[in-house]
């Protein structure tokens, strides 16, 4: 129907005539009885308390067994229900003249009759006439059907009467409230898209008595009636506007929102999920309505958040972003904040999972209105991209709060993980994706708003293959896994700013003595804010699944020998990025290993994206890193000896290191990542590089301590096979080493000063400082020793290469002279003895470093050479302070060869330095001033020099050192015979100090 029109079946023209004059006759009076309403805002029902007693008695005194046929049932039935008295002419109390005397009620009647000219009587109020409709809808509404009939106290009657009357009251009700001129009353022209527009008084009626009624079990009924009467019988335009009168009116009832009480929110989700049971309904609701929001006049998230019933319902959220209401949410004591914690959690996600159920719902009714669910997914997202722009306040402040974009992300995955909650599932999945969308996705007219400027994983690797047509029709499993990966990414976005960038970080920085301060509990409440909601269960099952789920879609367009399948470069790269974030949060709060299923192959797609191969952004293959957090980098470096000697990890974790992908491919990418942190560490961000590179070296240890059977050939294979990467591996550690031993030496002497210079109760910021660098520079070395150590142990040779093996060897000497030789006292300050500082500690893994990479005899030549701090000596002086220690027979005899060794080559090269001055200068290397053992010549420049000399050099510049030439150092000539001149000039001088030692110990 266009319009509800008033039903006047049945009236002669001579009867129409009649009530239009008598009509006109009433205007006067009934304007003024309208204006009296709207002046009292028709908030006021009019209670009928003067019920005629007679009546009463009337419907007491019925005796059943008089009822005898259908009118009869019809007539008690509806003299019941409606309260209308043909024997005293009487309707709603009141006596009046368009009762037919003395007749049978019947459905007929009551439409054909008396209806119109009860509506348009005046001697009723409009709010009696509306009452009245409500009160009868209210009544009817509480029947059920059997087998087309409708059982009633009085009998049964057939289900077309009953229909009848009842689409004809609702008929009534809804041209009242949309048309009342049709009923001559005063036209009041609400418009149902501005929401200060609430004139139509008589909507607030048929609000307050049905939607917000007190009696809600009788009104929910009448409101499905009215629902079904507006889906199946009523115009779409009336309908439309009907419905969105109501929802501007519950829209409307939120003054403020509140924890104390969420009765209005599940009111709300109640009504919303009615409505979902109507599809023609939601139809036009979906994407225009009061409920869902109105995205011809929606321009940012906030106003979203504030002109939607959805916005609200998503609105309760605790972060501290979202106001300052949270400091009243908590207690300062740690127990309670627990309870409070639970409480307030039960409250939000009662709304939210409600919400995830009304959306399961319109998912499922029909085709067209998942299609338009979809769309208004995507509205919403495109309405919060603001959040990502964390260099701009003003904008962000544009978006809907971060609690609300994390609610709605919950709702997202809860929708997508029905697909993928079980690795079955995950593998049909993965196989219904449509690819080509993902290939072009960027350009897909529904898509591109939200992947416009989203990076690509690596483009380059597997260039877009332009398609002949691009397809509009998506189905449904892609659909919602890309706009799922997008709001992942706004909402990760969200929680690294303010979450982890703050929160987390000001955790990690407070020393354990401010834990009793009143920062600390300000802290502990903020994080508890946020992690009511991030912590939740649910949601870190759910943002897991959907994680695993993206890393698997990744990892499936990859060949067994690292080669990207199409379209493997045209991925967005941020799940990458959202997997690196929800990893750090999950991992700091020790959640993550409660998805070790997930968290494996979230695991083993980090670990093939650090392959230089298949991600070219080296900032994308460090960040890696994080996700192998689950080593507790607390127990793994802590100073105390206990905690050192061995790990602590859970068998789930080691479980998680037995995958074959991260066998075959996790060595060689911490090793690629190792070096790529070179490249993206800018000058001022020395000590980024090295937090960064810590995490490496404590998986590096931890895989070849616990895993060593596992992990050891991939070192060993990687080293035969890519020995320039492990070269600039072992070159960028070994400078790593030497500047933190720098630093820490550095740190001492300060600590000293100030110790020395002040009585301890003056100590000022000033010490204080050079501590706590003290502690978190010592903490890097510790563990770049220990990863030495044990690199070392499986594989010496990677740092044994010529460029770097006389430096290693003389940087492990002058640690060992700075702790235990002559200049030793410098380190001793009673502070470093309180915080564990254990020297002992650090000679025995110099020790064990030493004894690994023993078995090479140009080492220890090396070693030896060491003029400025190298002395066997301070060797045996160390033997000696660690023979508490190393309680092992067979260490303790390898420490004892180890010092062997070093006296026979010391002893050899005091022969070779004994006459310096007697070395021919075509020996001796232009650039180091030293005896020269595999000379080659350089090709441009015509100098030669020796082979490690160039080596070291080409190591930092491509260059000849003497004309500035491109050089490599395949382009070196090799010149053998000055080689054998050199070789046989050592052996004679050998020879000539043997003798003469020989000779000495005769003399003696």
């Amino acid at each position: 129907m266009g319009q509800a029109q008033p039903t006047q079946m049945g009236q002669s023209p001579e009867t129409q005539q009649k009530n239009t004059k008598s009509t006109q006759h009433q205007q006067s009076n009934q304007s003024h009885e309208i204006q009296e309403s709207n002046s009292e805002n028709a908030q006021q029902i009019i209670q009928n308390t003067n019920q005629n007693q007679n009546q009463q008695e009337e419907l007491q005194n019925i005796d059943e067994e008089e009822i005898q046929n259908d009118k009869d049932i019809e007539n008690i039935w509806l003299t019941r229900i409606f309260e209308i008295f043909t024997n005293t002419q009487q309707i709603y109390g009141k006596q009046v003249d368009f009762i037919p005397q003395d007749q049978q009620l019947t459905v007929d009647i009551l439409i054909e009759q008396v209806y119109y000219q009860f509506l348009t009587s005046s001697q009723f109020t409009e709010q009696e006439k509306l009452e009245f409709l409500i009160k009868s809808l209210i009544s009817l509404s509480d029947f059920e059907d059997q087998d087309g009939l409708v059982k009633l106290a009085e009998g049964k009657i057939k289900k077309d009467k009953y229909l009848k009357i009842l689409n004809h009251i609702q008929d009534q009700l809804l041209t009242c409230t949309l048309y009342p001129d049709a009923f001559e009353w005063q036209n009041i022209d609400e418009d149902p898209n501005i929401f200060d527009d609430i004139k139509n008084y008589r909507a607030e009626i048929v609000f307050n008595s049905l939607i917000y009624s007190n009696n809600l079990v009788k009104a929910q009924k009448a409101l499905k009636s009215l629902f079904d009467y507006l889906e199946t019988s009523a115009s779409e335009d009336d309908s439309f506007k009907f419905i969105e009168l109501m929802l501007k009116r519950e829209l409307r009832s939120y003054k403020r929102l509140s924890f104390d009480n969420i009765q209005l929110q599940i009111h709300s989700l109640t009504l919303l999920q009615n409505l979902a049971q109507y599809q023609k309904l939601m139809d036009n609701l979906l994407l225009n309505s009061w409920a869902f929001g109105k995205y011809d006049q929606i321009s940012t998230g906030n106003h979203f958040q504030q002109r939607t019933l959805l916005g609200l319902l998503l609105t309760l959220s605790t972060f501290p972003t979202d106001g300052h209401q949270w400091k009243n949410y908590f207690s300062d004591d740690k127990e309670q904040m627990k309870d409070q914690m639970c409480s307030l959690r039960t409250k939000i996600f009662k709304i939210i999972e409600d919400l995830c159920v009304l959306f399961e719902t319109i998912y499922n009714s029909s085709e067209k209105l998942r299609l338009k669910l979809f769309e208004l997914f995507q509205k919403i997202i495109k309405l919060n991209l603001n959040l990502e722009k964390q260099l701009n306040v003003q904008l962000q402040k544009l978006s809907s709060s971060p609690g609300l974009v994390f609610n709605f992300l919950f709702i997202l995955t809860y929708l997508f993980n029905q697909f993928i909650n079980s690795q079955a599932k995950i593998q049909e999945f993965l196989k219904k994706i449509d690819l080509n969308v993902l290939s072009y996705c960027q350009k897909h007219p529904f898509f591109s708003s939200l992947y416009q400027n989203v990076d690509l994983l690596a483009p380059e690797l597997t260039p877009f293959i332009e398609p002949e047509e691009y397809i509009t029709v998506i189905d449904p499993i892609t659909t919602l896994f890309l706009l799922t990966q997008r709001m992942t990414h706004v909402v990760a976005t969200s929680l690294e700013q303010f979450y982890i960038s703050t929160i987390l970080q000001e955790l990690k920085e407070l020393p354990p003595e401010a834990i009793y301060a009143q920062a600390y509990s300000k802290i502990l409440k903020q994080k508890v804010s946020y992690d009511l909601q991030i912590l939740h269960p649910k949601s870190i099952q759910y943002n897991m699944q959907f994680l695993s789920f993206a890393n698997q879609l990744a990892l499936s367009l990859i060949d067994q020998n690292l080669n990207p399948i199409y379209p493997y470069g045209q991925l967005p790269s941020i799940f990458l990025i959202d997997t690196q974030i929800f990893f750090s949060i999950y991992s700091f709060n020790d959640e993550v290993i409660n998805h070790s299923l997930e968290l494996q192959k979230c695991l083993e797609f980090a670990a093939i994206s650090m392959n230089k191969k298949l991600i070219a952004n080296p900032h994308l293959r460090i960040r890696s890193i994080s996700l192998f957090q689950i080593i507790d980098e607390k127990k793994g470096s802590i100073l105390s000896r206990e905690v050192r000697q061995t790990w602590n990890q859970s068998t789930q974790v080691n479980i998680l290191f037995y995958s074959k992908n991260l066998q075959t491919y996790l060595i060689d990418g911490i090793l690629q990542s190792f070096v790529d942190t070179e490249k993206v560490a800018e000058e001022n961000q020395f000590f980024q590089k090295l937090h960064i590179r810590f995490k490496f070296c404590l998986v590096m240890r931890y895989l070849f301590q616990e895993h060593k059977d596992h992990y050891r050939k991939c070192l060993i294979d990687g080293y035969n096979d890519k020995q320039e990467k492990y070269l600039h591996f072992s070159n960028h550690f070994l400078s790593d080493l030497i500047y933190l031993t720098e630093e820490c030496f550095q740190s001492i002497k300060n600590i000293k000063k100030i110790f020395e210079e002040q009585v301890q109760f003056f100590l000022g910021h000033q010490y204080h400082k050079f501590l706590k660098e003290f502690i978190i520079k010592s903490q890097y070395f510790y563990e770049y020793l220990r990863t030495l150590e044990v690199v070392t142990s499986v594989q010496p040779s990677i740092f044994l290469i010529d460029e770097i093996r006389e430096k290693l060897a003389n940087y492990l000497n002058y640690i060992l002279d700075k702790i235990n030789g002559k200049q030793s006292n410098e380190c001793q300050v009673q502070i470093l003895q309180e915080k564990n500082i254990d020297r002992l500690f650090i000679l025995e893994y110099l020790m064990k470093i030493y004894m690994n990479l023993s078995q090479n005899l140009q080492f220890l030549c090396d070693v030896v050479k060491d003029e400025r701090c190298f002395s066997v000596d301070l060797f045996k002086q160390t033997q000696n302070q660690l023979q508490k220690i190393i309680n092992c027979e067979n260490k303790q005899r390898s420490l004892q060869d180890l010092i062997n060794q070093l006296e026979e080559e010391n002893y050899k090269q005091k022969v070779i330095n004994e006459n310096p001055d007697e070395i021919p200068e075509e020996f001796v290397d232009p650039l180091c001033f030293s005896l020269m053992r595999d000379p080659v010549k350089l090709p441009h420049s015509n100098v030669i020099v020796d082979r490690l000399t160039i080596k070291k050099h080409l190591l930092n510049q491509s260059i000849d050192p003497f004309d500035r030439t491109p050089l490599k150092l395949e382009m070196v000539i090799e010149q053998k015979e000055l080689k054998i001149k050199i070789e046989q000039y050592l052996e004679k001088n050998l020879e000539k100090q043997k003798n003469k030692q020989k000779f000495i110990q005769e003399q003696k």
